[in-house]
């Protein structure tokens, strides 16, 4: 949506940018369009076929020498070349523990830290639709409340369908709430590693915003207005600090 300099300065950038997009649609109520992040993804990395070193070795590997940050690495490449990315995601952050000033592998965790908030959050919306559509049925089910009267209410079994759409409403909105937190606290910690990185703040400020976190997000987009940048992106990022302050402005109507 905004800044497409800034956005041109990295490959790794470009995976902010599959999940921004996708992210902004479903915020603006859109819908992702079908978009496979999972296969922008393995191109923006570049797939690299199978692993040198398989699962179940590179998970030995870790049980051996636990405190090593070297097998973290090498389990996380082996699951995420295996479609196994929630793990791999595991395994990066462990291996973020042991190896904290590596901002390459940072940016990797936080990229897919970024596309597991996404794929949460749409789950979340589908299963809201779910639970909308169970509500909906509730009101057309005719019950008996009392001798002479009749009212309208759930049955059991749209009653059932209501309590596991609600269930895993919330069970989504829980993963994803906790997925973004994670990515924004990751991309925070490559620009406390790397604070004058211009590339580090506007990933941060992008994630932020469209995660949700309007504050991270302000403060973000103020540091890149410290680097030197072209009048128009200056602007941009102007215009969309007053967004963000105006959107945080609580509402006196009555």
């Amino acid at each position: 949506m905004f800044f497409p300099r800034l956005r041109s300065q990295a490959k790794w950038a470009f995976v902010v940018l599959i999940v921004v997009f996708a992210g902004g649609f479903v915020f603006l109520g859109v819908g992702s369009g079908g978009l496979d992040l999972g296969q922008l993804l393995r191109v923006a990395f570049g797939n690299k076929g199978s692993s040198s070193t398989s699962v179940s070795a590179a998970q030995k590997q870790v049980r051996k020498h636990p405190a090593q940050a070297a097998g973290y690495k090498t389990l996380a490449d082996a699951l995420e070349k295996k479609g196994r990315v929630d793990e791999a995601i595991t395994a990066w952050t462990q291996y973020a523990r042991l190896s904290p000033r590596d901002a390459t592998s940072l940016r990797h965790l936080a990229d897919l830290e970024l596309a597991q908030a996404d794929r949460y959050l749409r789950e979340a919306q589908l299963a809201s639709l779910a639970q909308q559509e169970a509500n909906a049925g509730s009101r057309f089910t005719p019950t008996q409340s009392g001798v002479g009267t009749q009212a309208l209410g759930p049955d059991p079994i749209t009653a059932a369908a209501t309590t596991k759409a609600s269930a895993a409403f919330q069970q989504a909105s829980s993963k994803y709430q906790l997925a973004a937190q994670r990515a924004v606290n990751t991309y925070q910690a490559i620009v406390t590693l790397q604070p004058d990185d211009q590339q580090a703040l506007f990933s941060l400020a992008q994630a932020a915003d469209t995660l949700g976190q309007p504050s991270v997000a302000i403060q973000a987009y103020k540091g890149l207005l410290k680097f030197h940048l072209d009048p128009s992106t200056r602007a941009q990022i102007r215009d969309r600090i007053k967004t963000l302050l105006q959107s945080q402005v609580p509402s006196t109507g009555g």
